[in-house]
């Protein structure tokens, strides 16, 4: 066996971050039909307010997220998470 002169980190590629509307566009398609998407919106906004790192993917989603959730109308007595 010979040396390998290229680290496998060369040779791969590695895999792209998934960009904010990419993991959105997968979160929304992947909802059961039997869970409110306002409840689940509010509960990834919850999430992503938690948030403590400088990476600017999830100010973007959670900026997506508020978006789709404003467009939602209230189901009874939802209350609205800003």
């Amino acid at each position: 066996m010979g040396l390998m002169h290229e680290s496998s980190a060369k040779r791969r590629p590695l895999a792209a971050v998934p960009q904010p509307e990419d993991v959105f566009l997968l979160w929304l398609v992947g909802l059961p039909n039997a869970i409110d998407p306002l409840l689940a919106a509010d509960a990834e906004i919850l999430r992503l307010n938690r948030y403590q790192g400088s990476h600017p993917g999830p100010a973007r989603l959670l900026s997506i997220f508020k978006a789709f959730r404003a467009s939602l109308k209230p189901h009874g007595d939802h209350p609205i998470i800003q």
